[in-house]
Parts: C-alpha cells; sequence; structure tokens
C-alpha cells in the first residue's frame, strides 16, 4: 500500500494527523531511550519471556470468544491485554514492557481482530507511554516492584501506579476519539463506565500476575482462568445484542434502532440537547444487485455499515433501516457538525476500494432539530432531504430543520 493511501491522512483535521504521528513518536523514542539509558538486569528476561508468552498463548485461548464477539461489530470491542502488559510494566525494563505491549497488541490484530494499521500503532504507542508514566511514578515515589515491602503503603503506590496508567491512556484515547469525529462535549467520546470498570480490573490482575511472577508462579494459571472467564462475560453483553443486530451488517435492525432512537430523543428533548438524523441511501444499488448478484449486493451493504461505524462516535446509532438505506442518529450534534459528519460518510463510502467490483456512491438526507422533535417527524424531513439528494444529481446531502 503505497504511503499517501494510508488511512491515516483521512483523519478530519491536520492536528489529529499530528497528535497520532507525535504519540507513535514518543513511545518509540522513550523505547529507544530507555533501552540505551537504562541499565537491564538479569531479573528481565524470565518474567520478559514468560509475559510474551502469556500473551500469546491467552489470545489463541480467547480465539473462540473472539470469534463470535466479531460477529457483533456494532459492539465496542473492550480488550483485555492490560492483564499482561501492566505486568509487564512492574516487572521487566521499560524496553521489554514496551516490546510486550507491541507484541500483546499486534499478535491479536494478527490472529483476527483487524481494523486500520495506524489504529492498531496508536493504540499502541498510546499503551507504551501510559507504561512509561506509570513506571516513572514508581519510580519516583517507591522503589522497583520486585523489592516494594508488602505492606500497605506500598499496595497504595501500586494501586496509584495503576491509576496513573488508566489515566494517561484514557486521556490519549479520548483526545483521538473526540478530535476524530466532531464531539459537542467531552463525555461523548468517554467510554462507558463498565468499560472503565473493566479496564481497571484487567490492570488489578496484572497486579496479580506480576506478585504471582514474582512470589508464587503457579497463579498465573488461576489468572488465566479468571481472565477468560471476564473475556465471556463481555461476550454474554455482546450476545444479550444479538437479537437487536442487522444480520447483514452487524447494525442495529430498524425495530431496536428505533426503540433506542425514541428513547434517546426523550432524553435530549429533557435535557434540551440539539440532535440531528442523516438517513443514508445507495445510488443505484438496484443496478448493483443486477450486475453482480445480491450476494455481492450484501458485500456492499457490510462496506458502507462499516463505513457508517468507523465515521460516527461510539454515542451514535447506527442502523440499517431497510433495504439499501441506513440511518445514523447523532445526539448532542447540530447541523453543522452533523453536515461534516455526512459528507465524510459520503466522501469515504465514494472513495472506498477494496475487492469490490466497482465504486459506489451515497446520497444523504440530514434532519436538525435544535428543540427535538419525536422521531417519526425527524425521520420524515430526513427523507424528504434524502429525495431531493436524489433528485439533485445523487452522491451528495441535503438538509433541513425540522419544524414544528
Amino acid at each position: 500500500m503505497a504511503l499517501t493511501n494510508w488511512a491515516l491522512w483521512r483523519l478530519p483535521n491536520r492536528g489529529l494527523i499530528g497528535f497520532v504521528l507525535l504519540v507513535d513518536v514518543a513511545a518509540i523514542a522513550g523505547s529507544a531511550w530507555s533501552f540505551l539509558r537504562v541499565p537491564f538486569t538479569e531479573g528481565d528476561a524470565l518474567p520478559f519471556a514468560i509475559l510474551i508468552l502469556s500473551s500469546v498463548l491467552y489470545t489463541e485461548l480467547s480465539r473462540p470468544v473472539e470469534r463470535v464477539r466479531e460477529r457483533f461489530a456494532g459492539t465496542p470491542h473492550i480488550s483485555l491485554d492490560s492483564v499482561w502488559t501492566f505486568a509487564a510494566v512492574l516487572l521487566v525494563h521499560p524496553a521489554l514492557a514496551a516490546l510486550v505491549i507491541a507484541v500483546s497488541f499486534f499478535y491479536r490484530w494478527l490472529r483476527g481482530q483487524p481494523n486500520p494499521l495506524f489504529r492498531r500503532v496508536f493504540s499502541t504507542s498510546a499503551t507504551v507511554l501510559s507504561g512509561f508514566a506509570a513506571a516513572a511514578y514508581l519510580s519516583r515515589y517507591a522503589v522497583p516492584f520486585d523489592v516494594l515491602p508488602r505492606d500497605a503503603s506500598s499496595f497504595g503506590s501500586v494501586v496509584a501506579a495503576g491509576g496513573v496508567f488508566l489515566l494517561v491512556n484514557t486521556v490519549l484515547m479520548t483526545v483521538a476519539v473526540y478530535y476524530g469525529t466532531p464531539h459537542e462535549r467531552l463525555r461523548d467520546a468517554l467510554a462507558k463506565p463498565f468499560e472503565y470498570a473493566l479496564e481497571a480490573a484487567t490492570i488489578a490482575l496484572g497486579v496479580i500476575v506480576a506478585w504471582a511472577l514474582r512470589d508464587w508462579p503457579v497463579m498465573l494459571l488461576l489468572v488465566v482462568g479468571i481472565t477468560l472467564v471476564l473475556h465471556r462475560g463481555v461476550l454474554l453483553r455482546q450476545l444479550k445484542r444479538q437479537a437487536r443486530s442487522d444480520a447483514k451488517t452487524g447494525l442495529l435492525n430498524a425495530k431496536a434502532w428505533r426503540e433506542a432512537a425514541t428513547d434517546e430523543l426523550d432524553r435530549a428533548r429533557r435535557a434540551g440537547r440539539h440532535t440531528s438524523l442523516l438517513m443514508v441511501d445507495v445510488d443505484r444499488f438496484k443496478l448493483i444487485n443486477d450486475r453482480h448478484g445480491h450476494l455481492v449486493g450484501d458485500r456492499y451493504l457490510a462496506a458502507i455499515a462499516e463505513t457508517l461505524r468507523t465515521e460516527v462516535r461510539g454515542t451514535d446509532l447506527v442502523g440499517r433501516f431497510g433495504g439499501e438505506e441506513f440511518v445514523v442518529l447523532l445526539p448532542g450534534t447540530p447541523a453543522v457538525h452533523a453536515h461534516a459528519i455526512a459528507e465524510r460518510i459520503r466522501s469515504s463510502v465514494a472513495s472506498r476500494a477494496g475487492d469490490l467490483p466497482e465504486h459506489v456512491t451515497v446520497s444523504i438526507g440530514l434532519a436538525d432539530r435544535p428543540g427535538v422533535a419525536d422521531l417519526d417527524t425527524v425521520i420524515a424531513v430526513a427523507d424528504r432531504a434524502l429525495y431531493e439528494a436524489k433528485n439533485t444529481g445523487r452522491n451528495r446531502t441535503s438538509g433541513y430543520q425540522v419544524t414544528g
């Protein structure tokens, strides 16, 4: 793939591209500096090897769970890698900890958790920098983990280091998410409380892994079992959403989307929040089905659904409305930001190549309602805007404000 075609360059603004590159360069530079300036010890080799092997083994053991999770691409993916990565931060040389983090992230990526390469590199880099911050905190306020006395004060220091690890990673990832798509409020770019609680639990397990490797290695067997149970617990949450998913795209089906959108509009009405709706229709989709068959048509629908997931926020509601129509509810989003999101979706679909036989475009209708009307009214206005976009040339966005 040519450098100019990297998905990184399609990010919404140059500042975000610069931020992503800065984090990546800082992680590489920090790893190189620690490799050259921080002395290695004989005690680094064995924990490093065990953590690498444990990360790879766990990835393989959890693949049956991951295969099921990947069927529900519309649900958030929660990584449990901190079990191994935070243990590495506590136990081994910073450069070796960075290597454990890289192996953990990229081995899972290679074994079937695909996303754009620049995102995987950024996630890895953000975790490496979080590890450096936690290690720096421990070196400033405590002694190395393997010689820490097992008392309440040391316990507090390790917990605080875990908090630093979580905080730095959250800040870096939230900045990327916040500027990756227009957000009216910072909290819309944050993950759900359950996700932070799960991440904190995996960091706590990382502390247990580090302790086990130093004092009682057989405990690793229990940690692997506990982590698999946590992994399956996340899966159960996703299975509950199965009945709400569209089989061809993994998005919310029409019934589930309507229920969720109605609830969201009620919340927006009570809070006095601005809300927008996009209705997305594939241009000349019948011709694609006629030329290439319905199976290829389904691949187009799946590809467009993936584009929608990529281009909107985690708090936005994306569903398949029926046939070749999709709907996106954008809570807390005024018309100017909604139009920018719509144009980014339209541009991404039009430029997408992949393994599909021909390019395709979409037309988008935008309904904007400052005071928030009932859902049927907003849908009707978005449908009228979509009709205008279709009748004025297709491959464009048209919008109206809801009145009354």
